[in-house]
Order: C-alpha cells, then structure tokens, then sequence
C-alpha cells in the first residue's frame, strides 16, 4: 500500500495571526530527524521571520520572535494582576518590604533635611507627597495620597471586573 504524497500548498498572501505569508523560502527548518520547508513572512510589526506551515496554524506562535517576546510579557503581567501598569494585588497588600525600616509603606526618614517623606508609586510613577518633621504627619500625607490614587483606581477596577 502507497501512502499519497502531500500536495504543495501555496500560502503566499495568506495571513496567520501578526504574519503575512510573503513566499516559500529556501530554507528548512528541523522536525526531529527531518526537516520542513519555510514560509518567509512579514510581521505586523515589519520584521520578517521564517515559520513551518504547522507553526504558522498556530496563533500563539503566529509572529516574529520579538513579538513573541512581548506577547509573553504581556502574558506574565496579565497573570500577575497588571491592570494599566499597575499590579492590583500589591495595591491591596499591607506587606512591608524587607528594607523597610519606619513600619510605614512609602514613608521614610530622610538624613539629610532631618524629615520623614511621604512618598506613592502608581502607574510607573514615583509621586513625592512632601517632607514633615513628624512621622505621623508623614504617614497621615501618604494615607491620603493612597485614598485619593488607589482607592478610586481599585473602585473603577473592580466596576469593570463586574460588567
């Protein structure tokens, strides 16, 4: 019994997931102990890479390595809880740093003024509150700040999350 060769498809100008088929290259790729031909394609992102039919059926892997990169970034911050830059759980969270020496989340003593500072990161940015000769001053300025930041972020978060 003979087995039916395959038939050459011609995937020129088909799209498949960020790539667009360009043409069959003459490069070949490892299967194994064999080896496959390669379509050379066009990333959205303008690259151009070389994909085996079989990887270019697959959406998650229908891109150029530098995409790929980011898609798995992308997917980490997602599982991570990142909603715009901002890792929610952290924002819930009360767990000090291990360098954390006042007891307080983003309050410290600063030396060189001789002043405890009040301090917020949010969405990548570093957000001063002012310096205060009390710490309990420093403290009431960046409870305020989370209130004013966090809490309305963490209300608007947890909106979307019920829709």
């Amino acid at each position: 019994m003979s087995r039916a060769k395959p038939t050459k498809k011609d995937l020129t100008g088909q799209r498949f997931g960020k790539l667009t088929v360009v043409c069959r290259s003459d490069r070949r790729g490892s299967r194994g102990a064999r080896t496959v031909p390669l379509w050379e394609c066009l990333c959205d992102c303008g690259k151009l890479t070389y994909k085996a039919t079989d990887t270019l059926t697959n959406p998650k892997v229908s891109m150029c390595g530098e995409c790929a990169v980011l898609y798995a970034a992308e997917g980490m911050r997602r599982r991570a809880g990142f909603v715009d830059g901002t890792q929610i759980s952290r924002l819930k969270s009360s767990k000090l740093s291990s360098l954390n020496t006042s007891g307080a989340r983003g309050v410290y003593f600063e030396r060189a003024t001789n002043k405890w500072r009040a301090r917020l990161r949010f969405q990548g940015k570093l957000m001063d509150f002012g310096s205060y000769s009390t710490f309990e001053a420093a403290l009431q300025a960046r409870r305020a700040a989370e209130r004013e930041y966090f809490g309305a972020y963490l209300d608007q978060t947890e909106d979307n999350k019920e829709k």
